[in-house]
């Protein structure tokens, strides 16, 4: 039995339907199971509860041997580094109160850097936690999510323009969600692994962000620039536009800077690293007719 936490997420939602769709055994960890798909609800077992519930996770765990495990997202912290491991502390104590043997973590990648990377720093603080908790674990290592430019679609459609702390014509690692969730699935139905390990998971190619939007000119024949700005700048767009958190704020623009400054080149891509799905056929798919 698997068991999947926070699957009405990005990625979590994603990798429970793979899941399903190969007739796995699936357990769903959540607090409102109304927000599954009937189609998908109907083919799982439910266990109702909250990630910050020690007993609730461990009655939930009973019985899995694997887990996949996700920090739900969120922008109102107001303790970033301390929202993480709170969350990883529960998991790794019901980890070990369960006897479950293999989880993933979704990570993020630069985990061997020593730059200061605000959410990332956040996120690895958390595999570090989990990694105490007994059980063999791979912690997926992303790089930026496609998905991060949904969060610029309203700008994009009344300015043509998108902006970021970071330099557009840094090359960076970036990769779609969906290949995220079909790694995870690769682990989470394999049961001859063990041991403590990192896995990185690249995307198909490194791309800046001038690249990308000229490719978003030729997808939708509009005129679209991107325009680095400074951290105080993104940090208001964030705080007034976005109504996040001060300290996430803050966190979300470090994490940025950070990948600017280099936090992944100390990762090399390989070929087992990279995936398939490019931005071209990502912005197809989910970007193009929301901004046109």
């Amino acid at each position: 039995m698997i068991l999947v936490t926070t699957p009405t997420g990005n990625t979590g939602s994603m990798i429970l339907q793979q899941l399903v769709e190969q007739g796995q055994q699936v357990r769903i960890f959540v607090r409102d199971p109304e927000k599954i798909p009937v189609d998908i609800l109907e083919k799982v077992e439910v266990s109702k509860g909250s990630l910050l519930n020690e007993s609730e996770f461990t009655k939930a765990l009973h019985g899995c041997d694997m887990l996949y495990f996700c920090v739900p997202q969120s922008n109102t912290q107001e303790d970033v580094n301390a929202y993480y491991e709170n969350f990883a502390n529960v998991a790794s104590n019901a980890i070990k109160n369960s006897g479950t043997r293999r989880v993933v973590y979704l990570s993020s990648g630069g985990k061997e850097s020593n730059l200061q990377a605000g959410l990332i720093t956040a996120l690895h603080k958390g595999e570090d936690i989990i990694n105490q908790s007994g059980a063999s674990v791979r912690a997926l290592r992303c790089p930026v999510f496609f998905e991060t430019l949904l969060y610029q679609i309203e700008s994009l459609k009344k300015t043509g323009m998108f902006f970021l702390p970071i330099d557009g014509n840094y090359k960076i690692p970036q990769v779609a969600v969906k290949d995220i969730a079909s790694k995870a699935v690769e682990f989470l139905i394999d049961t001859t692994w063990t041991g403590v390990e990192g896995y990185l998971v690249h995307g198909p190619a490194d791309i800046s962000y001038n690249e990308i939007a000229l490719q978003m000119n030729e997808l939708t024949g509009k005129s679209i620039l991107f325009q680095q700005v400074s951290s105080k700048e993104y940090i208001k767009t964030l705080l007034e536009q976005h109504h996040t958190s001060e300290a996430f704020a803050i966190s979300l623009t470090e994490m940025l800077t950070a990948i600017g400054n280099g936090l992944y080149d100390t990762e090399p891509r390989t070929e087992a690293t990279a995936t398939s799905t490019t931005i071209k056929e990502w912005m197809i798919e989910n970007l193009v007719s929301k901004i046109q």
